[in-house]
C-alpha cells in the first residue's frame, strides 16, 4: 500500500512539474496546528518535534530521494539556507532513513532532514498539498501562518528575493 501511496505522489509531482508548477502566491491562511504538534525521527533516529521550529521564519521542503527535481534543488535549498542563516530550513523526507543517508553521502545538506516517510504526504496535505506532488515548499512565518507554497522544484533566484522580505527576528 505505501510503495502505491509513494508512486502516486511521484506521478503526481512529475505532472506537476510538466505542466510548468510555478509557486503559489497564495496567503491564505492554512492551519498548522497539526503539522507543529507532530515529531518525526531524525538522521540518527532521535524523535524531533516540529514544535522547535515554530517561534521563527521556516522553510519546509518536502522531498525523495527518488525524486529527480527535489535532488536537483538540494544543493540550491542547502545555498539558500546558509545565506538566511535567520530563517529556519528543514527537509522533510517521504522516504527511509537509509535512503537518506545514502543520498547524504553523495549531495551533503547542512540544514536538518527528518524522516517522514509516506506519512509525509498527510503532512503536506495539511499544509495545502491536495496533490501529494513532490517536490513541495513552504514558507511559514513564526507560528506557523503558511505564508507561501510552492508546487514544483523552486527557482532558487524567486525564493531568495522572497526570503529577502522575511523579518529577522
Amino acid at each position: 500500500m505505501k510503495r502505491r501511496v509513494l508512486l502516486a505522489a511521484a506521478l503526481a509531482g512529475a505532472v506537476g512539474i510538466m505542466s510548468g508548477c510555478k509557486p503559489d502566491d497564495s496567503t491564505a491562511a492554512v492551519s498548522s496546528a497539526d503539522f507543529f504538534s507532530r515529531t518525526l525521527p531524525d538522521m540518527a533516529g532521535t524523535l524531533q518535534p516540529l514544535s522547535q521550529w515554530k517561534d521563527k521564519p521556516l522553510v519546509v521542503n518536502f522531498w525523495a530521494t527518488w525524486c529527480a527535481p527535489c535532488v536537483k534543488e538540494m544543493p540550491d535549498l542547502d545555498r539558500l539556507s546558509k545565506e538566511f542563516a535567520h530563517i529556519g530550513f528543514l527537509g522533510i523526507g517521504i522516504d527511509s532513513a537509509e535512503n537518506i543517508a545514502q543520498f547524504l553521502q553523495k549531495i551533503p545538506v547542512g540544514y536538518p532532514l527528518l524522516e517522514a516517510r509516506a506519512d509525509g504526504l498527510d503532512l503536506m496535505r495539511d499544509l495545502g498539498n491536495t496533490s501529494g506532488g513532490l517536490p513541495f515548499t513552504v514558507i511559514m512565518s513564526p507560528g506557523g501562518k503558511v505564508q507561501r507554497a510552492i508546487a514544483g522544484q523552486i527557482d532558487p533566484d524567486e525564493l531568495a528575493a522572497y526570503l529577502r522580505s522575511v523579518p529577522r527576528i
